[in-house]
């Protein structure tokens, strides 16, 4: 009884493996064959350089030198397992939006303007913690910054690239005035209302 369901058994491995085993060898030399005819190089990448459709690559940096990398090193932020933590951006937008007259008129015009920090992922958070604590004395030195503006200028997006780097260049200076260790990477304005 043992030995019968044996060869019961292994009737139905033999079965299974006569419809497995011819794909899976099959499978086994397209793969073999495949890898070694491969192309080493990108044909298609290689005929728009040739052709000027896209600029050739650029040639890799040369490694600095090991006294340059040790220094950077260390003083890189690094996790608990020691590797190095990278620079990142973090961002912070003003709780509410800006309003003020355009120029002379009794017209409003509001704009949301949001900033960003760019260093050690840690300080950025401190950073950002701190910028809004700070928001209260913030608003009253972005507002200077956008009194005046007529319609034309506030519908000019190069005039409000202007006005982004002046607000970023005010808050860097209250920062300073201020006694506070942080600088701003940059002053953006992300949405322009008027009525």
């Amino acid at each position: 009884m043992v030995i019968q369901a044996g060869w019961t058994v292994l009737r139905k491995i033999g079965t299974g493996l006569l419809y497995v085993g011819p794909p899976a060898v099959i499978f086994g030399i397209f793969a073999a064959g495949h890898m070694t005819l491969a192309p080493q190089t990108n044909r298609l990448e290689t005929y728009r350089i040739e052709n000027g459709l896209i600029a050739p690559p650029e040639p890799l940096a040369e490694p600095a030198d090991d006294a340059e990398q040790m220094a950077e090193d260390d003083t890189a932020e690094r996790d608990a397992e020691g590797r190095i933590i990278p620079p990142a951006y973090r961002y912070f937008s003003f709780t509410m939006p800006f309003s003020a007259n355009i120029g002379t008129t009794r017209r409003l015009f509001s704009m949301e303007v949001s900033v960003s920090v760019f260093g050690s992922p840690f300080v950025g958070d401190v950073n950002i913690l701190r910028l809004q604590e700070l928001e209260v004395q913030l608003r009253p030195v972005v507002l200077e910054q956008m009194q005046g503006m007529t319609e034309d200028e506030i519908r000019d997006p190069a005039v409000r690239e202007q006005l982004a780097l002046r607000i970023r260049d005010a808050l860097n200076a209250t920062f300073v005035s201020l006694g506070e260790n942080i600088e701003l990477n940059a002053a953006m304005i992300t949405s322009v209302v008027l009525t």
